[in-house]
This record gives structure tokens, C-alpha cells and sequence, in this order.
């Protein structure tokens, strides 16, 4: 099984935003290199609402052009998905077309439950689980 490297400073903001943008999904991009993140990049979710999200193409680019700066580039997205498991919906998985790219989708703990965060990766039109480890900050 694959791995994905995140530091748990990024997987604290990417649990942050989800809780922040109730009730609506959060989108943001992952920005690393050879299976390791290092860090996320908050973006708007252009169709906002609980079951879809959009990352703003402008704000996409502008990841590219700075990661690419530092030597690094954009290997995933992350969104959460309110209500539901972090599991890919079906509306993922039609829409996901880039294969190798890493997905994190989180599920906000309602109730002072805990925010679980899986980690996807694309492959061949399908999402396949990847196993996340979380690092120390």
C-alpha cells in the first residue's frame, strides 16, 4: 500500500478549515513532494455547499507557481465532507481524472467527536486507499 507523509500541523489546518466552513464542504491543495506533504493551502470552495466542492482554479495556479519555485509541487487536494464518512462519494470519484494525485477527504466530528481523515490516491479513474502517516510537526 502507498504511503502519504503529513505533518500533523497540516492535517490540524485541514481538520481546522472543515470545522470552519460548516456546513459546507472545505477544498484546499496539498503542496509536497515524492509522497510527503509539506503543507496545505487553503482554497474557496467555488460550489459551495455540503456535497460539492470546486477548488478556484486561480488560486490552483498560484500553488503550482510557488511550489514549483521551491522545488516542490501540488500532489493532492484535501475536502471534507460533512455528514458522511471520509470516504470518496461517487461525485469524487466521476470527477477525479489526474492519476497519482493524493486526496485528503476529512469528516468533521460532530458532538465533540473526533475529525477522522483518510488519505486516497488515484488511480486509473478509481480512488485506492493510501495509508497516512501522520508525522510530528
Amino acid at each position: 500500500m502507498m504511503r502519504l507523509r503529513v505533518p500533523r500541523g497540516v492535517i490540524d489546518a485541514v481538520r481546522a478549515h472543515a470545522r470552519r466552513d460548516l456546513p459546507d464542504e472545505c477544498c484546499g491543495l496539498l503542496v509536497g513532494a515524492d509522497g510527503r506533504v509539506h503543507r496545505a493551502v487553503e482554497t474557496r470552495n467555488l460550489r459551495a455547499g455540503p456535497t460539492r466542492y470546486l477548488v478556484d482554479p486561480a488560486a490552483q495556479f498560484a500553488a503550482m507557481r510557488e511550489a514549483g519555485r521551491e522545488g516542490l509541487q501540488v500532489i493532492g487536494a484535501y475536502h471534507s465532507h460533512p455528514g458522511a464518512p471520509p470516504l470518496p462519494s461517487a461525485t469524487d470519484v466521476r470527477e477525479a481524472y489526474e492519476t497519482g494525485f493524493f486526496h485528503l477527504i476529512v469528516a468533521p466530528g460532530a458532538g465533540g467527536a473526533p475529525d477522522e481523515v483518510r488519505a486516497w490516491r488515484v488511480a486509473q479513474g478509481r480512488f485506492e486507499p493510501v495509508e497516512l502517516c501522520i508525522e510530528p510537526a
